[in-house]
């Protein structure tokens, strides 16, 4: 195994907290009442109403693959390149399910499409890592 740059644990340590503030997030998602969606603004509301529950398990295949694909990038472990693209498949079942069947982007409206973007680009730039990370002998 070759010498991993400085950084490398750096960002898989940044990386595994992104993954994990995004399981409190699905995690929650799970847990809204129906109360406390009622107290939400009327447009906000068919997010957490109408979204297919197939696509609230992509939200969670998705920080849960990306969270132990970190745990593996940081353990110097191959296995975290099949997790990043199985955190890729939860994402893609995820914006299905919010944009498309739901037409999240009316309701999140520029600001939310870009920050779904920038998880979207974060997760690919994950998977591409650990394909780096295993091409040059850094994890195994």
């Amino acid at each position: 195994m070759t010498r991993i740059p400085p950084w490398f644990h750096v960002l898989a340590s940044v990386a595994l907290f992104w993954n994990l503030l995004g399981a409190v997030v699905v995690i929650m998602s799970f847990m809204i009442t129906p109360e406390a969606i009622a107290t939400l603004p009327q447009e906000q509301q068919p997010l957490h109403t109408n979204i297919p529950v197939w696509s609230l398990y992509g939200s969670l295949l998705a920080v849960a693959a990306g969270s132990l694909g970190c745990l593996a990038l940081l353990t110097k472990k191959a296995w975290a390149y099949p997790l990043f693209i199985s955190s890729l498949v939860g994402l893609v079942l995820q914006n299905i399910g919010i944009f498309i069947l739901v037409n999240g982007a009316a309701i999140v409206g520029t600001s939310g499409l870009f920050m779904q973007a920038f998880v979207v680009i974060i997760a690919i730039g994950l998977l591409l890592l650990s394909k780096k990370a295993i091409k040059r002998g850094w994890i195994s």
